[in-house]
């Protein structure tokens, strides 16, 4: 008995903090609801007032069931405007729903369309026991509206307790008094037992809805991180080769409609097996890195570097000719000269043999084309000396 009373209050804790997380979507989804629902049942007040008013017209009527008719016009009536001046309180605090006014304002609607029923039910003792129109109003709520479970049980005790005392103050048969009284009860606790499975539904898929979208977010990210490391070398962060040769293939193409020129410069470290050999590879991958970020702070927003592989670097320059490009080259191989890289306290040197490759939009030529005569203009920067540009 202890572990199961443990265990519903375990659960009892668990839905709290669930109805707590979803309450502002549940306001939100209510004020939606009641910009439809109050002129709906606006619409069928009105229908009711004016057919009353029609039968008044065509059979006069006298006695009781004349008071019976113009109590059920003022109620119906009073239910219309009502609903109405709810729907368009809902239809101003659609971007409100967070606060303590779109709350009130659905506990209005549902307190008008409970009240009205029960006064309708009330009313027609005088002429026939019917509470019919208060199990639709507890059902209709039950089902559109999303009521917190504590909420929802102080709404239909108080329904009923309601609904007990009104029956009883129309003079009826005592036996049929006591019936709709139990009748009364019955359906209050039938709806508060829907509003809960209604309510459990939504916070159920709300809850998993927001998890799916968290997964999701997840997954984009992941996605994107992927897609990142697949695009870029992860030693220096540059573009690999494959998508430097797509990227350089698109600009080219770019190139030739706009008929601009372009330039694809080469660079390749000099004596870069020297740093593996005295200092041993994490050396060389600190100067490689080094050299990615000297290489990213040199060229403009609309440049592309990539890192070939090994100690070979290349750079695409859009809409330059083979003069600025040649100036570009110089202004990295002389920072790359000046700016030694560190490794555990030791400074080593770099210098770097650079070839330039350039083409027009009358030229016409393709990647393979600039890379190949890029590569030439290296092997003679290599050969005469290296730490130039050819």
């Amino acid at each position: 008995m202890n572990t199961q009373l443990a265990d519903l209050r375990r659960l009892a804790a668990r839905w709290q903090l669930e109805h707590g997380r979803v309450a502002n979507d549940a306001t939100a989804a209510n004020l939606r609801r009641l910009r439809i629902l109050g002129p709906l049942v606006a619409c069928i007040s009105g229908a009711e007032v004016l057919w009353l008013l029609w039968q008044t017209l065509r059979h006069p009527l006298a006695g009781p069931l004349a008071q019976w008719n113009t109590a059920q016009t003022i109620t119906h009536l009073a239910t219309g405007l009502l609903m109405l001046a709810i729907g368009g309180a809902a239809q101003s605090l659609r971007h409100s729903h967070r606060s303590l006014r779109a709350r009130l304002l659905i506990l209005g609607f549902v307190g008008t369309l409970l009240m009205a029923a029960t006064l309708v039910v009330s009313i027609d003792q005088v002429v026939t026991p019917n509470i019919t129109p208060f199990y639709i109003a507890c059902v209709l709520v039950s089902l559109v509206v999303y009521l917190r479970p504590m909420l929802a049980a102080g709404v239909y005790a108080s329904a009923m307790l309601v609904f007990i005392f009104l029956i009883g103050w129309f003079p009826t048969d005592p036996t049929q008094m006591m019936l709709n009284q139990l009748n009364g009860f019955a359906i209050c606790v039938l709806a508060w037992g829907l509003s809960l499975a209604h309510w459990r539904k939504f916070t159920t898929i709300r809850l998993q809805t927001e998890q799916l979208e968290k997964l999701q977010q997840e997954l984009q990210h992941k996605h994107k991180e992927l897609e990142r490391l697949t695009r870029l070398d992860g030693l220096t962060g540059l573009y690999n080769r494959n998508t430097f040769v797509e990227l350089t293939r698109r600009e080219l193409q770019r190139a030739q409609r706009q008929g601009s020129s372009t330039t694809i410069m080469l660079l390749d470290l000099d004596h870069f097996k020297k740093v593996n050999d005295t200092w041993g590879h994490p050396a060389g991958d600190a100067v490689l890195r080094h050299v990615a970020a000297l290489i990213n702070g040199s060229i403009r927003s609309t440049d592309l570097a990539g890192r070939l592989g090994g100690e070979e670097f290349i750079i695409l320059l859009p809409m330059t000719t083979a003069e600025a490009a040649r100036k570009i080259a110089e202004k990295i191989r002389a920072r790359l000269e000046a700016s030694a890289a560190q490794w555990e306290k030791q400074i080593i040197p770099i210098t770097a043999s650079i070839g330039l490759s350039n083409t027009s939009a009358a030229a016409n030529r393709d990647f393979e084309n600039l890379y190949n005569e890029a590569d030439r203009a290296l092997y003679v920067a290599k050969h005469r000396g290296r730490n130039q540009v050819i």
